[in-house]
């Protein structure tokens, strides 16, 4: 009998290992579904396969009707049980009931203010290199997304962070770091013992 894990199997792996390691018991999502139209142009039937220990972010900002777009996605995971952040827009956030916020690298120190207003949302943040690792570690923010990890089709010719610049910054932050960029199920076993709480992916999650 042969066992086929998905991404979001592998996710949970890497997740329950950062429990065990950090011997915490509080609950993070083992993976993060980040919404792309151009490379996942149907996210709804994705988001009907994912588990309940998986989060939405939805990002599509150039999308030409991202409301009416947002308002199906949060409703699709409300069904689901499956908690939704709106990337970058936190009046659109509000408007959509969103579960959260998911912030670019730039704008992660606006989390104060967000935490302040929203206690209970949960805050990501986007973290491209060890200092804005370091500036996360300072913030009111639930987790973090580290990327590229791998090379990927979302940034050509971007280069990755690698592993040893992965677990570089896991051991330097109290706050969850997810992998995010190039992450499939042939490259996500590397990931383990990097310290990494989960998996972030677009075009990961279709299959």
């Amino acid at each position: 009998m042969v066992f086929f894990m998905t991404l979001a199997d592998m996710a949970r792996c890497l997740n329950q290992d950062y429990k065990t390691n950090r011997r915490t018991d509080k609950k993070y999502p083992a993976a993060f579904f980040i919404t792309d139209q151009n490379a996942v142009p149907e996210p709804e039937k994705v988001i009907s396969r994912l588990p309940d220990y998986c989060a939405v972010i939805f990002r599509d900002y150039d999308h030409p009707l991202r409301e009416k777009a947002g308002r199906k996605l949060s409703e699709a995971c409300r069904k689901k049980g499956l908690p939704f952040l709106v990337a970058r827009d936190i009046p659109l956030a509000e408007e959509l009931l969103a579960d959260g916020i998911h912030l670019p690298q730039s704008l992660m120190h606006q989390a104060p203010q967000i935490r302040a207003k929203y206690p209970h949302w949960l805050i990501t943040a986007a973290c491209h290199d060890m200092a804005s690792v370091l500036d996360a570690n300072d913030l009111p923010l639930d987790a973090g997304l580290i990327a590229p990890v791998f090379p990927t089709l979302s940034h050509p010719g971007t280069r990755n962070l690698g592993l040893p610049m992965v677990r570089k910054m896991t051991s330097s932050t109290s706050i969850p770091l997810y992998a995010l960029g190039g992450v499939t199920c042939k490259n996500a076993g590397d990931l383990v013992g990097s310290g990494v709480a989960g998996i972030a992916a677009i075009r990961g999650f279709k299959d």
